[in-house]
Parts: structure tokens; C-alpha cells; sequence
């Protein structure tokens, strides 16, 4: 049935049958769904739990190929581009010793080492990013916890690929590295998310309203977060 201008004869479906007790379905990077059932599961069952779940499983599909066109404009690699703050970022291929570094950030461009694999090139660009989002997370940490009167005991950066933000009862912030290939206004909104956490160790309707206070535009930067974890997904960050 067409919805979001997709034909569900289109979608590729994998069906993975093991001893599990319960079946599970969710939509992978590539738009294809994976649909995980037990092993007396039968393929006429599998279709009515699609069926039922169409209307949440079409729409992400939507997004996933509708991420992946935008992407095939920004490759990654050499003569590529990658994200940082919210930019899309050249990379490119150093014509010397590149100062001794296998990855830097100079003149609007992400400078690598020839010869690298797609692996050792993420890894480089994790450690290049974890470097250059210290200053970016500790002035907007300072300037939004005065603003908000709050006070954090420590913050950190983390690996963390899906929870990029986190606050725990003593006060203790940590944040991933790779908030910082999101745009500012996402940037902002995770820190403050995480700050608020300090008098709301909740998301409570007074928690949310903690937000508002100081951003008034939250849920279209909540949103944004979204679409970005999406394209970190899709671009095999995530």
C-alpha cells in the first residue's frame, strides 16, 4: 500500500527466526525492515505484525531513504565530506607529513593522512572531534549553567553512539563526542537538556517547562537532534 510515496512492495523485509520469546521489528540504515520472530512464528503471522506496525514502519523508511539521498551527495573519504557543527565538512587527503598528524581540523577542512582505510579514518576523525569539542561543550556548559543558576560538579565526553547526553545524581554530565558534528541550536539543546536534569532528574512537565525557559524552540531543536542521530545512522557513525 502506498504511504509517504512508498510502494511496500518496495521495502525489502528480513525475516530472523531464533528461540526468542516475543517478535520485534524495526528499520535499518539501509530503509529495509528487519523483523526478528520466534521460531513457531509463521510467515502469515509475520505479515500481520507488519501490517499492524505499517504505519509506524513506513514513515521511518521514508526517513531512512529520504537521509541516504542527502548523503549520496556528502560521500565520506577522501575527496569527501563528513559533519561538524552542523557543516558539511571536506575531507581531505594531505600532500605532505600533515605536521605529524593523521588527522587535523585546518582551514574549514578535515586534513588526513594518505592511504587510510574508511575504519582507521573514523577513528581518527572520533579522536580529532572528541579534541576539538572540549572548548565547543565547556563555554556553552558555562555560559547555559549561568543562565539557568545551576551548578554541574564535573562533565566529561563519552562514546556513547545513542544516549549523547546524560546527567546523574551527583552532578556529573557527560557527553558524546559526536554531539558536536550537530548543528549549534542541537548542540545547545543537549546541554541544556542535560543541565535541567540538575532540579529535575526527571522529564516532568517542570523539567520540560526548565527548557522552555531558555529555549523557547526546544521541540524543533529536540527534532533536529533526531534528524541528526538518523543521518549519524545512516552514515555509519552510529
Amino acid at each position: 500500500m502506498p504511504a509517504n510515496g512508498i510502494d511496500e512492495s518496495d521495502i525489502a523485509i528480513r525475516i530472523l527466526r531464533s528461540n526468542r520469546g516475543s517478535v520485534a521489528g524495526r528499520v535499518l540504515p539501509d530503509s529495509s525492515i528487519e523483523v526478528r520472530a520466534p521460531l513457531s512464528m509463521t510467515t502469515e503471522e509475520v505479515r500481520k505484525f507488519l501490517d499492524k506496525f505499517e504505519p509506524k514502519f513506513l514513515p521511518l523508511v521514508a526517513q531512512c531513504r529520504k537521509t541516504n539521498a542527502v548523503l549520496t551527495e556528502h560521500p565520506f573519504g577522501y575527496g569527501g565530506e563528513m559533519l561538524f557543527r552542523g557543516e558539511w565538512t571536506p575531507i581531505k587527503e594531505a600532500k605532505d607529513d600533515n605536521s605529524g598528524y593523521i588527522a587535523q581540523y585546518k582551514a574549514g577542512a578535515v586534513v588526513m593522512k594518505p592511504g587510510l582505510s574508511e575504519v582507521d579514518m573514523r577513528l581518527h576523525i572520533s579522536f580529532l572531534l572528541y579534541d576539538l569539542a572540549i572548548p565547543i561543550f565547556e563555554e556553552k556548559l558555562h555560559h547555559y549553567s549561568d543562565v539557568m543558576g545551576v551548578m554541574y560538579k564535573s562533565w566529561t565526553i563519552g562514546n556513547a553512539r545513542k544516549r549523547h547526553g546524560s546527567c546523574d545524581s551527583n552532578g556529573k554530565i557527560t557527553l558524546s563526542w559526536l554531539v558536536v558534528m550537530m548543528s549549534e541550536p542541537v548542540i545547545e539543546y543537549i546541554i541544556v537538556h542535560e543541565l535541567a536534569h540538575l532540579k529535575y532528574m526527571n522529564h516532568s512537565k517542570s523539567f520540560k517547562d526548565e527548557v522552555e525557559a531558555v529555549l523557547p524552540d526546544w521541540k524543533e531543536r529536540r527534532k533536529a537532534h533526531g534528524e541528526y542521530g538518523l543521518m549519524l545512522r545512516c552514515s555509519g557513525w552510529i
